[in-house]
């Protein structure tokens, strides 16, 4: 399941398929036109197509054909534009969310379909003689210029959706809502907390596979891998996901029962741990944090200096910082059906994860009262959610970082109704430290 789910995440990142996909079937519909037009009389009797001449419908189709081929140079700009405003207005890891839009993707494919459905048109208009002037009904022509004013209703739509989707809002609203999905599919993927019979490695030398090309760590399939081991086989990952590996970086250590010690498990290990030149929030909930912290960082720079969206940031980390804190910590331990067993590293604990998610953002934001109010009041909020759920013993790095945020109000020298303002939401953050998870 793990490799069908990266397969398709990374079928989703592509901004090269469904728009190839969409030519595709704009190419097949254009032979298939050609073709009723050519050998089916019957559609002289269809009183929705379009009656043109010869010379009419090369005019047409010349005139779509030149039309979609400068509107698809406009989209490809905004589609350019959008990533360099996303890249410098927010960060450079929130630009890989533009390109998974399916909606761009299946425009693009549109404009671009359309242009190649007039070409391939035009090209068999042109392959018959000017005979005469006589008007006929045509399937090509009149499909034609529905896909043309179909291009040009789908680029107005596209130019409101980008616009819309290009608010801070919705760029955070998206990563927040793509790292608190990541984390429940870390959770769905099973394993072990237990530490397992049978850990002592194998008498013998360990297999030591390698990683063959730099990339980001971006799955581990440990079920996979425990399936396809040697039976009887252990093996130790090496790496996190979400990692930077280079070339003959230690991936897996493998240890193999003696009868089979002549198995290389190289493959296995290869084939379940997926690397790739980007990093992914699919799979990486670590990495819709760093995304969130990167925007309101921006924001708090003093070239922009915009606290609004840096409260808006911090509110928007309270949905993925609470499934964190309430759903389990994901197994290190998985077993396969021959006695195979994967160890993998241990995970981010999550006072690390509460850390990274506001340790940075408090500190730059030691002069604005509405970011630390934000702050505090984010973290009083998931302490009562955690004191509800009896899971109070999780919060003590929530407690932490509410009362570090009071006392960078504190030294900050607000007035006094300002700081008081700050200060509104501290008592909330009065809990028992009895473990920080």
């Amino acid at each position: 399941m793990e490799s069908l789910r990266y397969g398709i995440q990374r079928l989703r990142e592509s901004l090269f398929l469904i728009p190839t996909a969409v030519v595709g079937l704009c190419i097949i519909a254009a032979v298939l036109a050609r073709y009723v037009d050519r050998e089916i009389e019957a559609v002289a009797d269809v009183p929705l197509l379009l009656s043109v001449s010869l010379s009419g419908g090369r005019s047409i189709a010349t005139a779509v054909a030149g039309a979609t081929i400068t509107v698809a140079a406009i989209v490809f700009s905004m589609t350019a534009l959008s990533s360099q405003i996303a890249s410098s207005q927010y960060s450079p890891r929130a630009v890989a969310g533009f390109f998974e839009d399916r909606f761009q993707q299946a425009v693009i494919g549109m404009v671009v379909g359309t242009f190649a459905y007039s070409l391939l048109v035009l090209a068999g208009l042109a392959n018959i003689a000017d005979s005469s002037e006589e008007l006929t009904r045509s399937v090509s022509i009149t499909l034609a210029v529905v896909l043309g004013i179909g291009s040009g209703v789908a680029i107005l739509a596209y130019i409101d959706h980008s616009l819309r989707r290009m608010r801070v809002g919705a760029v955070v609203r998206r990563i927040a809502e793509a790292t608190v999905a990541a984390v429940h599919a870390e959770h769905r993927r099973g394993g072990s907390a237990e530490i397992l019979e049978g850990r002592t490695p194998h008498e013998g030398k360990p297999v030591h596979v390698r990683v063959q090309r730099m990339g980001w760590v971006r799955a581990i399939d440990a079920p996979r891998l425990a399936r396809t081991l040697p039976p009887g086989a252990m093996a130790r990952v090496e790496v996190r996901v979400g990692g930077l590996v280079a070339a003959d970086d230690l991936l897996a250590t493998v240890w193999l029962a003696p009868e089979q010690a002549d198995r290389n498990p190289a493959r296995a290990v290869l084939r379940a741990i997926y690397t790739g030149r980007t990093r992914s929030i699919g799979g990486d909930p670590a990495f819709g944090i760093r995304q969130l912290a990167d925007i309101a960082l921006r924001a708090l720079s003093p070239g922009i200096n915009d606290p609004t969206t840096a409260v808006d940031v911090v509110q928007h980390l309270k949905a993925p910082l609470r499934a964190i804190l309430t759903i389990g910590l994901p197994g290190r331990v998985h077993a396969g059906p021959d006695h195979q067993r994967v160890f993998l590293p241990e995970a981010p604990s999550r006072s690390d994860q509460i850390h990274a998610a506001f340790s940075e953002i408090r500190l730059a934001a030691a002069r604005q009262p509405t970011v630390l109010k934000a702050l505090i009041e984010v973290s009083a909020d998931l302490v009562a959610d955690l004191q509800e759920s009896d899971q109070a013993g999780r919060g003590g790095a929530l407690v932490e970082e509410g009362r570090l945020a009071v006392q960078a109000a504190r030294d900050a020298g607000f007035p006094e109704s300002d700081l008081e303002r700050v200060l509104s939401a501290a008592d909330r953050l009065e809990i028992p430290e009895t473990g920080s998870g």
